[in-house]
């Protein structure tokens, strides 16, 4: 993952785009899940030497954070895995369609830069096929409606989420020592972009500052917390050819259909 303010890489690159970086290697130990059954995931992180790892600063009150992410771009999970005194990181995955999934892990080992790595494991079974939800500004998850407004462009652009329930906005709780988070990744070579707020919410809004490298689509997936659960609001932007931090923003489909994915 990339934070932005890390200093971790230009606005012309992503992250989550090798399994292999800095001197580190993501090293799976499965290659294929069940289908519509929790299941454990297991993986080693490496050095050059090629032993496993063990040191880690935590990031976010966690020493490492796990993105599964379908390839279709809609099923997402936000999960923190455990490593043994060995260097083996496992955690339990919830039930997963049939599929192929990216899996990105988001860490920074001791004395080094932070890094993400990234595996792609399948799902068994027969794949529907789905097509990229549409863009628009609201997505009602969970029984929140979430908004985002902002302008998109390449470089530096401001997006800003407000949750309501029932109406009334809704004040986030911290989770993971933050007031939300927002994993970008750009369609098609699923480069991985990770942002926290620039500020506190106010009355149920956060803002972000995220820097899109290239025109095209992206898919967001923005986590909050409200009455001790996490949610996931997740949009579908694009980011227009042309475009430059401070040109206008890009028209959502007018249609506001709440965003709800298929």
């Amino acid at each position: 993952m990339l934070e932005q303010g890390d200093g971790v890489a230009p606005v012309s690159e992503m992250a989550g785009l090798a399994i292999e970086a800095n001197g580190f290697r993501l090293v799976p130990t499965v290659a294929t899940l069940p289908a519509n059954v929790s299941s454990l995931l297991t993986f080693r992180i490496e050095d050059n030497s090629g032993q496993p790892h063990v040191a880690f600063d935590e990031l976010h009150e966690r020493r490492l954070h796990l993105i599964v992410l379908s390839r279709n771009l809609v099923a997402y999970h936000h999960l923190h895995p455990t490593m043994d005194p060995a260097g083996n990181w496992s955690v339990d995955v919830p039930s997963l369609a049939s599929g192929s999934y990216r899996v990105y892990a988001d860490f920074k080992p001791t004395g080094s830069d932070r890094i993400t790595l990234a595996f792609d494991v399948q799902v068994a079974g027969l794949v529907p096929v789905t097509d990229l939800p549409a863009p628009a500004t609201i997505n009602d998850v969970d029984g929140y409606s979430v908004t985002w407004s902002g302008d998109v462009a390449v470089g530096s652009s401001s997006i800003a989420f407000s949750v309501d329930r029932d109406g009334t906005p809704v004040v986030l709780e911290p989770y993971l020592g933050a007031s939300g988070h927002l994993v970008v990744v750009r369609v098609g070579d699923l480069g991985y972009l990770h942002v926290h707020p620039v500020e506190d919410p106010a009355g149920g809004s956060v803002r972000f500052s995220a820097e899109f490298p290239t025109p095209g689509n992206y898919r967001l997936f923005f986590d909050f917390a409200h009455a001790g659960a996490v949610h996931t609001a997740s949009f579908t932007v694009k980011v227009p050819a042309g475009s430059t931090s401070g040109s206008s923003p890009v028209d959502p489909m007018p249609d506001h259909s709440e965003g709800t994915e298929p």
